[in-house]
């Protein structure tokens, strides 16, 4: 017993479809291709480098700080002191 074709089926849907896209065969898109405009502000230079040596400013660092540390003989806390810490 064979089922009749209906288009609401996932099959009649499926034979449908095979059939409006055959019928339909698209000319082939033609992609749009662009063309840009070499800007008329922007002249071809031709310079021809004569320079020996290039100068450019030296670059100022600020001096670096120099920390006061004072080195003592003894240690100030002994072993097992409890002791606080700024940090």
């Amino acid at each position: 017993m064979e089922r009749r074709v209906d288009d609401l089926s996932f099959e009649g849907a499926w034979k449908n479809q095979v059939k409006e896209e055959q019928k339909e065969q698209a000319p082939a898109e033609q992609k749009e291709v662009k063309v840009h405009e070499a800007p008329a502000f922007r002249g071809q230079r031709d310079v021809v480098e004569t320079r020996t040596e290039i100068r450019m400013a030296t670059k100022q660092q600020p001096a670096p700080e120099k920390k006061e540390v004072n080195v003592v003989a003894e240690v100030s806390s002994k072993e097992g002191d409890d002791f606080d810490v700024e940090w």
